[in-house]
């Protein structure tokens, strides 16, 4: 939608600048009518090619549908074509080529009128780009011959891909639609990388969206660098071949990576292996050797086409292999890499003429195959962070109750499971402090077991644990919802009970020796029964611990007066 909407736009605007054209030609295909002649034409004293001002020397000319790859080449690198141009109503006349092996120059009349590269002496030169070609035509042009004049040490040598006349602007809206899809393309392929980058820098599992960013740039690079429009951003057509290549060389080693992460196997684990470093190497030997002068990045695509031909078909043979045992998301990548790598063979077999020239919508296979690939990898992403959320949950709530069970450990008898001493004053102090304040009642009961260690001697450890949980148990119903217990040592207990005055508190004490003295073990004819001591808070009482002090006295004459028994003081 978005790309119709970008290319609607754009070609309204230039919809205004064409209407005065209206009533001049369409654009024509030269696609037939043309002649070749082998080797290169000599000049003469005003720098006129001699092939260029003899018309009538048919006998060294030969026909040929389209100016490219004539046959009889025999390891030759000049060669001449010509064709006579038609006539028509035109305004601003221009020839468009869309690419020549590898450099040119074109003549009319004997007159250079264009020239891309440059020739020595010896008719010969060096590789300077792949780029679109607007020859700028003389009002007189019809019915004249057109030479061209070319030189070629590459596997390929003419004009390639399409040749036409037609108008200046209509050439500008053809561009623009051909690169529309291209810019629409490479841009979103620009923004998976930023994104599968930013997603591997967040996630533990980072190896497949590297490898993502990876193919997507490289994705991105190839079909920008090869967009017909790269020449109004910067007009350097070796920069952008050698951009394009880079990107171009890199796909089979981002693809055999994210093959071998998704859908290999650990069988084809080497095999994968071996391709996306073979082809990293390479990667490496083509953006070094033209530096060096060894070599043109021409020559880098007639080798590597078969090599990643070769690899291509590798891959689809794995692929093909677990089909069958593939889940859903591998077979989706298998489909789409399918789909991609045929429209790239196919784009091969176009560009080394094995297939008659046509444009390959490689761009929509690299979107496909781009697009299957971001939605798994966002599938993974939210269902790792999804596991990520539930794992984080069970976690916290592990420490929680971990933590709890500490705190319990820290602040609890384990025996019993009332409070420790230390719990105890961790909880008491404030609360005496705040009832000493505001002039609170507040009272502390001493517990102490009658005969204790007789239990333990008689009957052993076993039944002085079960006597001391019962009469913890008794404390603990016996208790309101303001009042808590500690087990302070030994058969000792102290008890804290809030808003209780002298006489509240004797009475909750009788209550309590009273409930313990009704607690029986089975088989044992010892009586339970306790002794307790109470204090109540006044003026003079400082600290918790010396109202606790005052309680311990209290408790020492009751066992002094005979035990089962409360004592206030």
């Amino acid at each position: 939608m978005t790309e119709h909407r970008l290319k609607g736009g754009l070609l309204l605007c230039l919809s205004f600048f064409t209407v005065s054209l209206q009533a001049y030609e369409s654009t024509l295909q030269l696609h037939s009518g043309w002649q070749y002649r082998w080797g290169d034409s000599s000049f003469d004293a005003q720098g006129r090619p001699e092939w260029a001002l003899q018309d009538n020397a048919y006998g060294a000319w030969h026909p040929i549908d389209f100016p490219s790859n004539p046959p009889g080449r025999d390891g030759q690198t000049n060669i001449w074509f010509r064709t006579v141009l038609p006539n028509g109503n035109w305004q601003d006349p221009v020839i468009y080529i869309y690419s020549v092996d590898l450099i040119v120059q074109a003549y009319l009349d004997g007159r250079k009128i264009y020239q891309y590269g440059n020739f020595d002496h010896n008719g010969q030169g060096r590789f300077e780009g792949w780029p679109w070609h607007m020859i700028q035509l003389p009002a007189d042009f019809a019915g004249k011959f057109l030479y061209f004049r070319v030189f070629s040490d590459y596997s390929d040598i003419g004009l390639w891909g399409e040749v036409k006349l037609m108008e200046r602007l209509d050439l500008i809206k053809l561009i623009l639609e051909h690169s529309v899809e291209q810019i629409v393309v490479s841009g979103f392929s620009l923004l998976i990388a930023g994104l599968a980058f930013v997603f591997a820098l967040l996630q533990a599992e980072r190896r497949s969206f590297y490898y993502l960013a990876l193919f997507a740039l490289a994705s991105a690079l190839m079909v920008f660098g090869q967009s017909q429009v790269r020449l109004w951003l910067f007009n350097a057509p070796l920069f952008w071949d050698h951009l394009a290549a880079t990107g171009y060389f890199l796909l089979p080693v981002a693809m055999a990576l994210l093959f071998g992460e998704w859908c290999a196997g650990i069988k084809y684990q080497r095999l994968i292996g071996a391709l996306w470093r073979f082809h990293l190497v390479y990667v490496v030997g083509a953006n070094i050797l033209p530096l060096v002068g060894y070599s043109a990045i021409s020559r880098m695509y007639f080798v590597f086409d078969g090599l990643f031909a070769i690899s291509l078909s590798l891959l689809f043979a794995v692929a093909f292999s677990r089909f069958r045992h593939a889940n859903n998301e591998q077979k989706v990548i298998i489909v789409t890499f399918a789909f991609f790598g045929l429209l790239l063979l196919l784009d091969m077999a176009v560009a080394h003429s094995i297939l008659p020239w046509r444009r390959i919508p490689l761009a929509w296979g690299l979107l496909s195959f781009s697009l299957a690939l971001i939605a798994i990898s966002l599938h993974h992403f939210v269902q790792t962070q999804t596991e990520l959320k539930r794992l984080n949950a069970t976690l916290e709530q592990k420490v929680k109750d971990r933590t709890r069970e500490l705190e319990l450990l820290a602040t609890r008898d384990p025996l019993t499971n009332i409070m420790n001493r230390r719990a105890f004053y961790q909880k008491g102090e404030p609360i005496f402090r705040a009832a000493l304040r505001y002039k609170r009642n507040l009272s502390v009961i001493v517990l102490d077991i009658d005969h204790f260690k007789r239990f333990n001697d008689t009957y052993g450890h076993t039944v002085g644990d079960q006597v001391l949980v019962m009469v913890a148990d008794c404390l603990r119903k016996s208790c309101r919802d303001s009042d808590f217990a500690a087990r302070f040592g030994g058969e000792e207990f102290v008890l804290l009970l809030e808003e209780a005055d002298s006489h509240s508190a004797l009475k909750f004490a009788e209550r309590l020796r009273e409930a313990i003295a009704e607690l029986s073990l089975p088989g044992i004819e010892q009586t339970i029964t306790a002794s307790l001591g109470i204090s109540c808070l006044s003026p003079e009482t400082q600290s918790l611990e010396k109202l606790i002090t005052k309680a311990d006295r209290a408790l020492y004459e009751a066992k002094h007066n005979g035990r089962n028994r409360c004592c206030y003081i």
